[in-house]
């Protein structure tokens, strides 16, 4: 029995890493294409990408992009998210909605 036990643990560590491993970090050049949907944005665009939750009384997602930029996603948890952020690490009150404002232009801003 001890045995068995042993081997279920080590299965479930086993494919617990697998499938934090099939988690792509998002990109740029994704959050350039995404932001072409506009409103249409959703929850389920974001799945499949590494994040972190957080946030209290909403439904917070935390997208580590690169050195300089974050995308932050909050909002209940239906369909649609409230707001979609673009946001600069060093100064998280410099952000833009992908899904209104121009996020080509914001990169190329404040790219260093």
């Amino acid at each position: 029995m001890k045995k068995c036990i042993a081997i279920l643990l080590v299965a479930i560590c086993v494919f617990g890493m697998i499938g934090c491993s099939l988690q792509r970090r998002l990109t740029l050049d994704k959050v350039v294409e995404l932001s072409a949907k506009g409103d249409g944005l959703t929850w389920s665009d974001f799945e499949g990408y590494k994040s972190t939750a957080t946030g209290s009384g909403l439904y917070i997602l935390i997208y580590d992009i690169d050195d300089v930029f974050q995308l932050i996603i909050g909002g209940n948890t239906d369909e649609y998210p409230m707001y979609i952020r673009l946001v600069l690490k060093a100064d998280t009150d410099n952000y833009i909605d992908i899904r209104h404002e121009d996020v080509k232009g914001f990169i190329e801003a404040n790219q260093q």
